[in-house]
């Protein structure tokens, strides 16, 4: 008998040791912080290297590990799929994000990625019926798994400017998710009655110092003499969309004089979204939150979530060749120098772990490059649907055949179908086929084929890789490298303005990645990763369970020491 008592104190004395050696484990970091960058081109870290500050975007280069061929392996590469699939490890055909809206067959409408009807806005002055929350997600993220493993006392806080851009990366359980409400509040940051039932005092005593407004009194100029910005197009060019009731699209932007016109229309506080200090005051807020929550400073090992919206912004208004794009990088590289200041000071330089990659990229301004005689042409989803509409009409009988078109996903008419006693993936092959035929069209591919097929590579791949089986539509399109999907059916290629993205090509998928501090060595690597990589990495780095979908390789550069 005391043989038996004396080992399994044996066991216990050793299971405790074990323990403690897992407490007192060093190498995880106490505090982990992802940075996405919207509609960030992988290039960018280069193009504009020779004018970045030392401290920014060049000390990840100097310090960090970059992977220099880093993916977007789905389609659509727009920004809600994009953190979805940065956090949960996987691809849309699993986190059922599918893009930044879908059309929902039960409701009969378009939904939102992150709308929700049962909740409410919280930290808003004005009322807003429009409530938000990460229900739509499928899937866990690294942030979930991080609350769970740690019985839910790891913090994780995730902000943006955009609401998607805070909610997805924050997931079911996250402590604070906080973004920038231009609709119902004097630009404030607000977080949805999902997470909790009013902000913190510190969120409201930062909103309360109305940085918002103070910043929109402000006038926008180039960092340095504009006659430098070389490496851009020139300022005055006709690629750009005009704002503000100014005559051009040029420097200076006088916020204070251009805002009397926004608050006509309710948009005064979105004029943030456009100025460089909308990055400035994302920076402050952030380290404000790292300041007052205490992140990194106990055992547990916390989470800090940033999400800087607005160069997607001036992507989509003046394009990726504009001197707005340039200054909003030069002027960004500053404000992460002082984020990495803030977090050396609190943490300790190299006491924490950060990475920094995007969501997406973009092509440049179609009318610019068929300007200098490179590929560039303009689809209309829309309008290839009413096509297709005529040719089912033709072929079938004149009935309602297609009840939406949304982004790629042609969504047809399952109840004429049925009525019709017609079979649904014979109607989509021809749809298809009838698709292929349109101009600009290079790929059409059915639910059918993407339920049944398995694709290896290439575009079908990544086509397959954005199905969701609940979610999607009917027949799927791609259209050829140069081409961009465009709402008016009338506009000419030489009128489009600013940039947009969400195909599989290069331009748009081809992000950074760039890992620095606690257990990172400086190098690089130019093979082929992709986005849903990260999470993963994760896990690993954090000894953490995956995320429950997560398909991601962990990026095994980081673990060779």
């Amino acid at each position: 008998m005391q043989s038996k008592f004396l080992y399994i104190s044996i066991i216990l004395i050793t299971v405790l040791s074990h323990s403690v050696i897992l407490a007192q484990d060093s190498s995880t970091p106490k505090l982990v912080v992802g940075v996405v960058i919207d509609q960030m081109r992988a290039d960018y870290l280069y193009k504009y290297q020779k004018r970045y500050g030392e401290d920014g975007f060049k000390r990840l280069l100097r310090d960090g590990f970059n992977f220099k061929n880093a993916n977007v392996n789905y389609i659509p590469s727009e920004t809600a799929p994009g953190h979805a699939s940065i956090y949960t490890g996987t691809t849309p055909s699993y986190h059922g994000i599918i893009g930044n809206s879908w059309f929902d067959r039960e409701s009969n409408a378009v939904v939102g990625t992150i709308s929700d009807e049962q909740e409410k806005i919280v930290g808003s002055i004005l009322e807003n019926p429009y409530g938000a929350s990460p229900k739509k997600l499928l899937a866990s993220t690294i942030t979930d798994e991080l609350k769970k493993v740690s019985n839910f006392k790891s913090k994780v806080i995730s902000i943006s400017i955009k609401d998607r851009g805070a909610i997805l990366p924050g997931g079911k359980s996250a402590d604070g998710v906080y973004w920038h409400d231009w609709e119902s509040s004097p630009g404030y940051f607000v977080s949805s009655s999902y997470y909790t039932e009013e902000v913190p005092k510190w969120v409201t005593k930062f909103n309360t110092q109305e940085k918002s407004d103070a910043y929109l009194n402000e006038t926008w100029n180039t960092l340095y003499p504009i006659e430098t910005y070389t490496i851009s197009a020139p300022d005055d060019n006709r690629h750009e969309t005009t704002m503000g009731g100014k005559p051009s699209p040029t420097f200076p932007y006088d916020f204070k004089a251009m805002r009397e016109e926004y608050r006509a229309r309710g948009t005064e506080f979105q004029l943030l979204w456009i100025s460089p200090k909308g990055n400035t005051l994302l920076t402050e807020f952030a380290i404000k939150a790292l300041q007052e929550e205490r992140l990194g400073m106990d055992e547990y090992t916390d989470f800090l979530s940033i999400s800087y919206s607005l160069p997607d912004v001036i992507g989509h208004t003046f394009g990726p060749q504009s001197v707005e794009m340039e200054d909003i990088y030069l002027r960004l590289d500053r404000d992460l120098a002082i984020l990495f200041k803030a977090l050396d000071a609190q943490m300790g330089k190299n006491n924490y772990t950060l990475f920094l990659t995007a969501d997406h990229g973009a092509i440049q301004n179609v009318s610019f490059l068929k300007e200098h005689n490179q590929d560039a042409a303009i689809a209309n989803t829309i309008g290839d649907g009413r096509s297709l509409e005529a040719f089912l009409d033709s072929k079938y009988g004149n009935a309602s055949w297609i009840t939406t078109v949304n982004g790629n996903d042609i969504y047809l008419n399952k109840s004429t179908i049925d009525e019709q006693k017609l079979s649904l993936p014979m109607v989509q092959k021809e749809a298809a086929n009838f698709l292929m035929t349109l101009p600009g069209v290079s790929l059409a591919l059915t639910a059918d084929d993407l339920q049944t097929q398995v694709y290896e590579e290439g575009i079908r791949k990544t086509m397959q890789n954005g199905y969701h089986v609940k979610r999607s539509g009917d027949v799927l399109i791609s259209y050829t490298s140069g081409t961009i999907i465009h709402p008016n059916p009338k506009i000419s290629v030489e009128n489009v303005m600013g940039t947009v993205h969400g195909s599989g090509y290069s331009y748009d998928t081809h992000i950074p990645l760039i890992w620095m501090g606690k257990g990172i060595s400086y190098g690089a690597s130019v093979r082929e990763v992709n986005i849903i990589d990260i999470a993963p990495s994760l896990s690993m780095l954090l000894n953490i369970p995956l995320p429950s979908s997560s398909q991601g390789k962990p990026l095994m550069e980081l673990f060779e020491k």
